[in-house]
């Protein structure tokens, strides 16, 4: 593969500080594998910028190896990328591959079902996040007889901001990847503690780890096979404890069908926009 440049492995998704430590152990785990198996020399690698627009990276024809979300894997990316497989995580909500959200609201507040917040201020991620916005909106499709549900909807730029706000009182209601909310309450307990979910969405696969359209269908299996070892080797064991992972799925892309079933049964039943 010479005469081709790389971006480095990055697992940008739940990279959060606490964690940061972690997740660079693991990356440096999988570009170290990926490269024996793909014959890279370092120097192939290009330097790594923090700055980089998240969208911009998942779409780079260098890429080899970073982490999306569902929703913009079956949106902005598909068939631009070629999809490796779904870590495995535990937290409240995550079965193998799969995950939901949890609908999470102040503990000391009197809601108990997402039906008692109709009228309030809900929190999401962004507009592109399968977690924060659509199984969000398809939750309250059911609910929403087709009109505007929330007095207001906020985005707040990430899952944790979201759930500083609910908890500062600034959003009643926010739709949290299980996995953050694992992560909310092993890393940052004060946070957590103030924090309580009233319930689950519908299930779909994790956030999904895809590669450049560049690489062959053997490369592909490649990596993929790569991948499992690494998330089943002793030596990451440490930093996979630390996030959460506990396994690893090789996934056709179809199995994300079910992200653009949410979607479209949110629109049948008259709600096509969380509002």
């Amino acid at each position: 593969m010479t005469g081709r440049s790389y971006l480095p492995v990055r697992l940008p998704m739940y990279d959060w500080p606490e964690v940061r430590d972690a997740t660079a152990d693991l990356e440096s785990a999988l570009q170290g594998a990926l490269s024996a198996v793909l014959g890279i020399e370092d120097k192939a690698f290009r330097e790594r910028s923090e700055e980089a627009e998240i969208v911009a990276v998942w779409s780079d024809p260098d890429v080899l190896l970073t982490q999306t979300c569902g929703y913009p894997l079956t949106h902005a990316l598909a068939g631009k990328v070629r999809l490796i497989g779904t870590p495995h995580y535990e937290a409240p909500g995550c079965r193998g591959p799969n995950y939901c959200s949890q609908l999470v609201v102040r503990r000391n507040s009197s809601y108990r079902a997402l039906a008692d917040l109709r009228g309030r201020r809900a929190a999401f991620n962004s507009s592109d996040s399968q977690s924060g916005m659509n199984t969000f909106r398809h939750a309250i499709a059911r609910l929403g007889r087709g009109t505007v549900f929330f007095s207001d909807v906020i985005e707040s730029g990430g899952h944790l901001n979201s759930m500083k706000m609910v908890a500062a009182g600034d959003a009643e209601i926010a739709s949290i990847d299980a996995v953050s909310w694992g992560l909310a309450c092993r890393e940052c307990p004060d946070l957590a503690a103030d924090l309580r979910s009233i319930g689950e969405t519908a299930s779909a696969p994790g956030l999904p780890l895809i590669t450049s359209l560049r690489f062959s269908d053997a490369e592909v299996a490649r990596i993929g096979e790569t991948v499992a070892q690494v998330f089943a080797a002793p030596e990451t064991a440490k930093s996979r404890e630390r996030l959460g992972i506990r396994g690893f799925s090789k996934l056709d892309v179809s199995a994300y069908d079910g992200i653009l079933a949410m979607e479209r049964q949110a629109a049948e039943m008259g709600y096509p926009a969380l509002a």
